[in-house]
């Protein structure tokens, strides 16, 4: 069976290849301009973390009080009448992306007389590092230590 003249002609077969790119016109339009999807944002992480560590405090002159605050304001550590030498204690250090500063005020009792104070970190599973203020009458020092996070 031989096909109608008209079907074997340039122009049928210009005119099936036409109605073929017409019926892939409507999908790309779907896709080209639909509405854009709604992304889902994942919630945000804080980069802060607490971590329990040792705080060592070495006084060379006995002080009045003794403050240690984050950037924050949180207060750390306070103590009122201090003696010559070590102190120690336990506290939670926000760190943030292996990082922390600290503000020391330190108030001596003569304050004449300079000296020094010595501040120790020990974070678990972190180096311990020490940081040191030298001064005299009142002390107040901004702290800051830096961790490796791998």
């Amino acid at each position: 069976m031989k096909p109608p003249r008209f079907l074997t002609s340039p122009l049928a077969a210009t005119v099936g290849v036409l109605a073929g790119l017409g019926m892939m016109v409507i999908p790309l339009r779907q896709l080209t301009s639909a509405p854009p999807m709604p992304t889902v944002k994942p919630p945000a992480v804080s980069a802060t973390t607490v971590v329990p560590a040792w705080l060592t405090l070495k006084l060379l002159a006995p002080a009045k009080s003794v403050m240690l605050k984050t950037a924050a304001g949180q207060v750390l550590w306070a103590l009122a009448e201090t003696p010559v030498g070590d102190v120690e204690s336990q506290a939670g250090l926000p760190l943030d992306q292996g990082g922390l500063d600290l503000m020391l005020t330190v108030v001596f009792h003569e304050a004449s007389s300079e000296t020094a104070v010595f501040l120790t970190l020990a974070p678990d599973g972190l180096e311990e590092q020490t940081r040191h203020a030298i001064g005299s009458g009142r002390i107040e020092e901004p702290l800051r230590f830096t961790w490796s996070t791998h």
